[in-house]
């Protein structure tokens, strides 16, 4: 018997590999190439997190929506219907909010390289000991920061109901207890080369949240300040910049730090989140929608049990949930309508899961589906602008309104139809994670 807790030992192979995803990143020709130019602190490093996005999708949110399978490999581990209340049955899970409320007294960007974006990646991993690059334990989340010219050392973020790629209010699911684990987040900045035009994500600080206490205990309800560093996260002894803080004549320097809050769901939310994979990082605009997913496909492979020919399952409603599932301003769009269109149907009709079903695929296949195939994928972890965003924000509108008419208004790929397009494999590919099964 193993506990459920238990930290495996790296294979070699495994080891190898992080060895060399460690090798790549201290190794970026871009990186050079932008610091040779004297725009970067000396603390700056290329992303770790987003290197690894890069180079795998084992990180997307939408492989960790996918049920993992047991031991046996017969049945999933994770999703199980329960007959009697006709719904999956709840997952249980360390539930977490984590709030990322402000980031003080960054150094101010240097020279005249262009930054199209700040930004923070976050993902779970184990507290970071050793020298090769960190093993993620979740899929990768990031948010979008505010930047204000006037107060060039303070990253803010925006409250309230402005999309899920800006909320800065993330669910945190932890299946382990493991004291260990804890939640890595990096500031990033996007840096434009002024003589190649190149692209580069650049971590300009880093931290650990730990989300246990020694005992394995999860950490209470509080609001904290960290301290952030520079280099990556598994050089140590890196200070942001070698010259900041600036000295003082009378009192402390400003050390950069993060102000992050940790809360427990509220018990109305406690049902709701029970339905999510054992473990994810979302935002919490993005819970109902998730649940949505889960209980949509415990639906169609259990309840129905719904066939494959070779392992394919043609599943226009499962295809299209998971597409949209790295793609927030196709989340934020299917929100808005499929919410609008609900409050319209009758309450019989509310009542009714086949009906639901039904009324799931329409909006689906009228709001999402057309976006999917029309236009080019803009993902969160894209290198877009806030002008980007918004003209991919209009155009989502403008589909949820016309329909697949407005994306011939716009230049863009009209692919012939391909049926992966709409199929969905159930024997995924199990996502990469260091926790025992």
């Amino acid at each position: 018997m193993v506990p459920s807790n238990f930290m495996r030992v790296l294979s070699p192979d495994e080891a190898m590999q992080q060895s060399k995803t460690a090798r790549k990143i201290l190794k970026d020709v871009k990186f050079e190439k932008l610091r040779g130019l004297m725009v970067l602190n000396t603390g700056s490093r290329p992303s770790t997190i987003f290197k690894l996005l890069q180079d795998s999708n084992n990180y997307h949110l939408s492989t960790w929506l996918h049920p993992r399978l047991s031991a046996t490999c017969i049945s999933y581990k994770d999703l199980h219907w329960d007959m009697r209340r006709n719904n999956i049955v709840p997952v249980t899970s360390i539930n977490r909010i984590i709030s990322i409320n402000m980031i003080r007294n960054l150094p101010a960007p240097k020279g005249s390289a262009e930054i199209i974006s700040r930004r923070v990646h976050m993902a779970l991993t184990s507290r970071i000991v050793s020298s090769s690059a960190p093993v993620l334990l979740s899929n990768v989340h990031t948010v979008l920061c505010t930047y204000n010219p006037t107060d060039p050392h303070h990253w803010k973020f925006v409250r309230g109901n402005t999309g899920s790629l800006f909320s800065p209010k993330v669910m945190c699911r932890v299946e382990t207890t493991d004291a260990n684990v804890g939640l890595l987040i990096e500031a990033c900045c996007v840096y434009k080369n002024p003589e190649t035009d190149e692209l580069l994500e650049v971590c300009v600080a880093w931290t650990f949240v730990p989300l246990f206490q020694s005992n394995g205990t999860p950490a209470p309800s509080k609001s904290q300040s960290l301290p952030v560093y520079g280099g990556l996260p598994f050089e140590s002894g890196v200070d942001v910049d070698e010259n900041w803080p600036p000295r003082k004549t009378f009192g402390r320097p400003a050390k950069p730090q993060i102000n992050i809050g940790i809360s427990l769901i509220s018990r109305f939310k406690e049902q709701v989140v029970s339905m999510l994979p054992s473990t994810i990082l979302t935002s919490t605009l993005d819970i109902k929608t998730i649940g949505l997913f889960r209980r949509t496909i415990g639906e169609m492979l259990l309840k129905d049990n719904e066939r494959c020919q070779n392992g394919v399952s043609f599943n226009p409603t499962l295809s299209l949930m998971l597409q949209m599932a790295d793609q927030p301003v196709l989340m934020d769009t299917f929100k808005r309508v499929y919410a609008e269109k609900t409050k319209l149907l009758r309450r019989v009709d509310k009542n009714d899961p086949k009906f639901m079903r039904k009324h799931l695929e329409d909006v689906l296949k009228t709001t999402i589906w057309p976006m999917v195939i029309g236009s080019s994928p803009q993902r969160s972890h894209d290198h877009v602008t806030r002008e980007e965003i918004a003209e991919r924000v209009n155009l989502a509108n403008g589909v949820a309104s016309q329909g697949a008419l407005a994306l011939f208004t716009k230049e863009g790929p009209h692919l012939p139809f391909d049926v992966a397009e709409l199929s969905y494999v159930p024997i995924y590919k199990q996502h990469f994670s260091s926790l025992t099964t």
